[in-house]
C-alpha cells in the first residue's frame, strides 16, 4: 500500500513538474514581442473601446461627448517610463529629482484621465451608466500589473 502511494506521488510530481516546465504554458508566454508592446498596447485598447461603444448605445447627441473622452484617454505613445540608462548615470538624489518628476507627471495624466471619465460619465443616463460600470474598466482574473493581459 505505501508503495502505490509512494509510485502515485512521484507520478503527480512528474506530470505537476512538466506542465510548469512547458514554456509559454497558458497564455502564450515567450511568444510576446517586447519590441511592440506599444502597438499590442494600442490595439487592445481599441479593440476594447469599440466593443464599450457597441454596448453603451450612444445617441448621436452623445457621440461628441464619446469623441471628446476617446481622445482624452487614449494611452500615450511613447513609453511613460524613465530611460534606465539616463538614470544609471546620476547621483541618487538626481534619481530622486527624476522619479518625483515621473511621478507628478503621471499622476497629472491620471487626474485629466479621470476628470474625462467624469464628463462622459455624466453624460449616460441610467442603463448606460450601469453597463459603463461593468465593461468599462474589465477585471481579468490573474492579471498582473506591468505586462499584457490577454483576452480569454
Amino acid at each position: 500500500m505505501k508503495l502505490k502511494k509512494l509510485a502515485f506521488a512521484g507520478l503527480l510530481v512528474l506530470v505537476c513538474g512538466t506542465a510548469f516546465a512547458e514554456p509559454g504554458h497558458g497564455c502564450d508566454k515567450g511568444k510576446f514581442d517586447k519590441t511592440n508592446w506599444q502597438e499590442h498596447r494600442l490595439e487592445h485598447f481599441e479593440k476594447h473601446q469599440e466593443k464599450l461603444h457597441t454596448i453603451l448605445q450612444l445617441t448621436s447627441v452623445q457621440e461628441n461627448a464619446w469623441k471628446n473622452y476617446q481622445a482624452q484617454i487614449k494611452p500615450q505613445d511613447k513609453a511613460e517610463h524613465p530611460d534606465v540608462a539616463e538614470l544609471s548615470k546620476l547621483n541618487t538624489l538626481q534619481r530622486l529629482d527624476k522619479m518625483e518628476a515621473w511621478d507628478k507627471e503621471r499622476d497629472t495624466r491620471q487626474a485629466e484621465r479621470a476628470k474625462a471619465v467624469r464628463t462622459f460619465y455624466a453624460q449616460l443616463n441610467d442603463a448606460q451608466k450601469k453597463a459603463f460600470d461593468e465593461n468599462a474598466f474589465p477585471q481579468h482574473e490573474g492579471a498582473h500589473h506591468g505586462g499584457p493581459r490577454h483576452e480569454k
